[in-house]
């Protein structure tokens, strides 16, 4: 039977109940509170896209009650289907938008087009574009094959990541199979039989649960090569892949007033579980001109923001994260590259970065977590990754309650005159720390392996060390 007690937090505008999808089956209490609540109702409350970006193109609609058979260029007259958007011929100046209150279930991947915006329209909550193919909640094709061990067919790609009552259980992922089965949650997707299988000893899930989002893996947006993109006011979630992510851009892409959750925990290999991965928002690879603004991130399985590459002698110039949420991610803001490559004009500015590492993708018990990144985790420096460093910039950002690492940032000593750190608020709670060192890199001299150099562990490290990435910085240890 239905637990009556389970609210549907999924698309409210309630905020005191929005809040709850961070962690709605163990929500915290933080130091910031009251500025968390603050930014979030400002990204919820956000007006749609029109308000925020001159469209001088053709506007195209779409909704879950369109019709493939209308020509989308009206709200009467609404397409519904990724193929059909597909179709479309865009111009330049034009958009695509979707209607507020609608779940999209695309289960692939938008391939965004240059010079192109992608926002919403209408009203209530922002338009959710979830990788999920369905809510199994409402099938009631659940059979039980062993005692508590239910299957269902699941004919996608493969699944890392399962969500049951909007966030009360996060599945754990069996990989040797059926006979590892403990828990409500527990699950495995045998590909070679296309079926899902997960424990419940409540009953039939579709029966005990209000819903049940199965996470394949997908990319729900992809930026190859893109330029002039803009996108707001859409909510991506139940992914195991990437929300968006963006390789060889060519610059000016915009995302702003965003949902971000329940994305990543893909394998590279299904056959090397040792490494899981998968992030929120990642520019791969270069890019210039790059504004991240207003969003909220959450339950991120590695990292909620991120610029990573693997070449040599490219850019990384004028990108601005600046007043985003981050709540229990695994790591909120990732960067690293090869060496020779030029970072300039880089700031994170204004963001609150809340429970980090204290998300599912940090959990020990689900095989293969990420470890030990934290709130910055960043290599410019040290070994064959040393970066030029023009300038970056880490102001006014508030770092509540982090569970391990907070700063990790492998640095050379000559790039601490161009990374700028200032204003930084950092509260910690001993109860909520699951690591020791919580400073790593920032070296003072070079050494050939600085990757497991700790400058500090504990309270009065943390204390006598921060200076070195930031002097005057507002830190709070309470025991």
């Amino acid at each position: 039977m239905k637990n009556p007690s389970i609210i549907n937090i999924e698309a409210t505008q309630d905020l005191q109940v929005a809040k709850l999808r961070a962690n709605y089956g163990n929500l915290h209490k933080g130091y910031f509170e009251k500025e968390a609540d603050e930014l979030r109702a400002k990204i919820l409350g956000t007006c749609n896209t029109e308000e925020y970006y001159k469209i001088i193109g053709t506007k195209y609609y779409v909704s879950q009650d369109g019709n493939d058979e209308n020509d989308g260029k009206s709200p009467e007259t609404a397409i519904k289907t990724l193929d059909r958007i597909e179709k479309i011929e865009f111009k330049e100046g034009d958009a695509i938008l979707f209607k507020r209150g609608d779940t999209f279930r695309f289960v692939r991947t938008i391939e965004a087009k240059n010079n192109i915006t992608y926002g919403s329209y209408g009203e209530g909550a922002k338009p959710q574009l979830f990788a999920s193919p369905e809510n199994y909640a409402l099938n009631d094709n659940w059979q039980e094959v062993k005692p508590h061990i239910w299957q269902i067919p699941f004919d996608y790609n493969h699944a890392s990541g399962c969500v049951l009552d909007y966030g009360m259980i996060i599945g754990v992922q069996k990989y040797e199979g059926l006979e590892t089965f403990e828990e409500n949650g527990d699950y495995h997707h045998d590909l070679d039989n296309k079926t899902f299988y997960i424990y419940c000893d409540l009953g039939k899930p579709n029966e005990v649960y209000h819903s049940i989002e199965i996470m394949p893996t997908i990319n729900l947006m992809l930026m190859r090569g893109s330029e002039n993109i803009v996108v707001d006011n859409l909510c991506f979630k139940y992914s195991s892949g990437f929300g968006i992510t963006a390789a060889d851009v060519k610059g000016n892409i915009t995302v702003t007033n965003c949902e971000f959750g329940f994305l990543g925990g893909l394998w590279q290999d299904p056959h090397y579980k040792n490494l899981r991965f998968g992030n929120a928002v990642e520019f791969w690879c270069g890019g210039k001109n790059i504004n991240v603004q207003n969003n909220w991130f959450y339950q991120t399985y590695d990292s909620a923001l991120t610029w990573q590459g693997n070449r040599d002698e490219y850019t990384y110039e004028n990108i601005h994260y600046i007043g985003n949420l981050f709540e229990y991610n695994n790591a909120d803001i990732e960067f690293f590259d090869g060496k020779n490559v030029l970072l300039k004009d880089f700031v994170m500015k204004d963001n609150i970065m809340r429970f980090t590492s204290m998300g599912w993708g940090s959990r020990p018990n689900d095989g293969a977590y990420r470890g030990i990144e934290g709130c910055i985790r960043g290599v410019t420096g040290g070994g064959n990754r040393v970066m030029n460093v023009h300038s970056a910039y880490f102001t006014d950002n508030i770092i509540d309650c982090p569970a391990r690492q907070i700063i990790n940032w492998n640095m050379n000593p000559d790039q601490r005159e161009t990374i700028h750190a200032s204003g930084t608020k950092l509260y910690v709670k001993s109860d909520y720390r699951t690591l020791e060192p919580c400073l790593q890199g920032l070296q003072t001299e070079l050494e050939t392996q600085p990757y497991d150099r700790r400058f500090a562990v504990g309270k009065h490290e943390l204390i006598e060390m921060f200076p070195l990435f930031e002097d005057g910085a507002e830190i709070r240890w309470d025991e």
